[in-house]
C-alpha cells in the first residue's frame, strides 16, 4: 500500500500500488517521499472528503528490533508493516572506546575535564539528571518515538496499541483477577511461558542446549502427578527431550539416576552439571541484559505515547503470543506487533502483500574529533571539513545505475562520500564503489537506512 496526502500535505489514507501508478502516469499525483513511499494527490483536498479513515498503530518494542503494524479502524484491514532495527550495541561499543581514550588521558595527566566518578581526593562533575536513561537505551526510545511522529504526519493515526510489559506478573500471582477459567485455561499459561523464556534466555535449564532440541516447554520441577503446583516457583524451562526423559522424577531423583550410570555421554554430563545448578536455584544461560534494556525502554516509550494519543491500549507479551498462536501467524516482529492487544475473532485482512519496510538506525555522524589507536589514544586530530561532497552527504539514500561490470544493474542504498568523487554504496551482502556521476539522490540522510522486503505471507510458515 502507498501512503497518500492531499494537495496541502494532509493525510488522506492509502491507495494501492496500481492506483498510485495510474495517478502518477496521469500526472494527478507526484512523489513526496521514497521511504516510506508517499504521494501527493494534486486534485484532492481532505476538507472536501466526507469520511477520512482513521488508523491504529500497533507497536511491539524490543531491545534489537521493534515491529510496527498499522490497521484501519472499523474494518480490521492491515495497511502497513514496518520494522525498526536499533543500534544500542554500536553505541555501547562507541562509549567504551571513548571511555578508553579519556582514561588514558587522565593516566597521562592530560585531563580536559573532571572525572565523573573520582577516586579519593578528586572532585566529581556529574551532570546526569535523575531518571535519565543511558545513551544506548535512550537511542532505542528515540528511534520508536521518532518513527511514530514521522508516521503520524503522513497517516491519520488516532489510536495506539503497545506491548507495555513482557508478561503480566499480577495475572501469574493471582489467578482470580477476572475469570479464573479463562485465565488458567488459555492466557495464564502463555504468561507463564513468556516469563520462563524471558527469565532463562531461551535456554534449557537441564542440558543448557546440549541436546540440540529447539522446542522449549514449561517444566514442573516437582511433577503435578506427585503434588507439584502450577506456580512460578515450581516452574522452569526445559527442552522437549529433557522434559520427556525426566518424566515424573524430581530433580534430585533424576540427578541420582544419572550419576548411577556407568558410561556418561556429553549430554548426561551437561545434565548433571546443570541439574545441580537448578537444585541450588542458579540460572543456566546468558545474562538478562537485553531484558533490562527492553523493560527500561518500554516504560519510557509508554510515557511518550500517552502524551501523543488519547487512546493507548497496553497489553502483555503473553497475550501477544496467545493471539499470534490463535491466528496462526508466523513468528516475525511486525506480525507480533499486529497481535498486540485485542484482535478480531475473524482475523485480519492483509492488504500489504507481505511487504515490510525495514528502517535500520545508523545515526547522523560521529562526534569523535580524532582517530584513536587500539589503546584509545587520539593519534590524529581531524581538521574542520564540509560534510557534503559534490552535493551528496554520507547517509543519503541514492540510486546507482551501472551499465557494465560484474554488478551491472540498478542498486539502491546508503552511500558514503569521498573527496575523490568515488562513492561507496551499501547493498545487501556487499559494498560497491562508483563514480559520483552515476548516483542519483533519492532521499537525504535522516539517520536511517531503508529497505523494502517481502516477508512470509499470512497463513504460511
Amino acid at each position: 500500500m502507498v501512503i497518500a496526502l492531499d494537495k496541502h500535505k494532509k493525510p488522506v489514507g492509502f491507495v494501492t500500488e496500481k492506483r498510485a501508478r495510474q495517478l502518477m502516469t496521469a500526472r494527478r499525483a507526484c512523489t513526496y517521499k521514497m521511504f516510506p513511499f508517499t504521494i501527493i494527490l494534486k486534485d484532492i483536498d481532505v476538507q472536501d472528503l466526507k469520511d477520512v479513515p482513521s488508523y491504529r498503530i500497533k507497536i511491539d518494542p524490543g531491545a534489537s528490533h521493534t515491529g510496527i503494524a498499522i490497521v484501519e479502524n472499523g474494518t480490521n484491514r492491515v495497511m502497513y508493516y514496518m520494522q525498526i532495527h536499533h543500534r544500542g550495541e554500536q553505541i555501547v561499543a562507541a562509549l567504551f572506546k571513548r571511555n578508553q581514550a579519556r582514561r588514558n588521558r587522565r593516566n597521562r595527566e592530560t585531563w580536559y575535564r573532571r572525572c565523573k566518578f573520582p577516586k579519593k581526593g578528586m572532585k566529581a562533575e556529574n551532570t546526569r539528571l535523575e531518571g535519565k536513561l543511558p545513551p544506548s537505551i535512550q537511542s532505542i526510545v528515540d528511534n520508536v518515538i521518532n518513527m511514530v511522529d514521522k508516521l503520524c504526519k503522513l497517516i491519520n493515526i488516532t489510536e495506539c496499541s503497545f506491548e507495555a510489559v513482557r508478561f503480566d506478573t499480577q495475572l501469574m500471582d493471582n489467578h482470580d483477577i477476572e475469570g479464573k477459567e479463562y485465565q488458567q485455561g488459555t492466557l495464564y499459561g502463555y504468561e507463564i511461558k513468556e516469563y520462563l523464556l524471558d527469565k532463562y534466555r531461551h535456554t534449557c535449564q537441564y542440558c543448557g542446549g546440549e541436546s540440540g532440541d529447539n522446542i522449549l516447554e514449561w517444566e514442573h520441577k516437582i511433577p503435578r502427578s506427585r503434588g507439584g503446583s502450577d506456580s512460578v516457583k515450581n516452574a522452569t524451562l526445559a527442552c522437549r527431550t529433557c522434559n520427556a526423559e525426566k518424566d515424573n522424577l524430581t530433580p534430585e531423583e533424576w540427578l541420582e539416576k544419572l550419576r548411577g550410570k556407568r558410561k556418561l555421554t556429553k549430554l548426561n554430563e551437561a545434565r548433571i552439571e546443570n541439574i545441580e545448578k537448578v537444585i541450588k536455584g542458579t540460572k543456566v544461560g546468558g545474562s538478562n541484559r537485553y531484558c533490562a534494556w527492553a523493560s527500561s525502554t518500554r516504560k519510557a516509550e509508554e510515557r511518550e505515547l500517552f502524551r501523543r494519543f488519547d487512546t493507548v491500549e497496553c497489553a502483555s507479551g503473553g497475550k501477544t503470543k496467545f493471539n499470534r498462536t490463535a491466528l496462526g501467524f508466523p513468528k516475525d516482529h511486525h506480525y507480533d506487533a499486529l497481535c498486540v492487544g485485542d484482535v478480531p475473532e475473524g482475523g485480519y485482512t492483509d492488504l500489504t502483500n507481505a511487504y515490510v519496510l525495514d528502517a535500520t538506525s545508523k545515526g547522523r555522524g560521529r562526534r569523535l574529533r580524532g582517530k584513536c589507536n587500539d589503546c584509545g589514544i587520539i593519534t590524529v586530530k581531524w581538521k574542520e571539513r564540509s560534510k557534503r561532497k559534490f552535493g551528496f552527504q554520507t547517509g543519503d539514500m541514492c540510486r546507482l545505475v551501472k551499465q557494465n561490470g560484474i554488478c551491472a544493474g540498478t542498486h539502491v542504498g546508503r552511500i558514503a562520500v569521498r573527496s575523490s568523487g568515488s562513492f561507496y554504496i551499501s547493498i545487501p551482502g556487499r559494498r560497491l564503489a562508483a563514480d559520483v556521476s552515476l548516483f542519483t539522490l533519492i532521499q537525504p540522510n535522516n539517520g536511517y537506512e531503508w529497505r523494502t522486503r517481502c516477508a512470509i505471507p499470512l497463513g504460511h510458515e
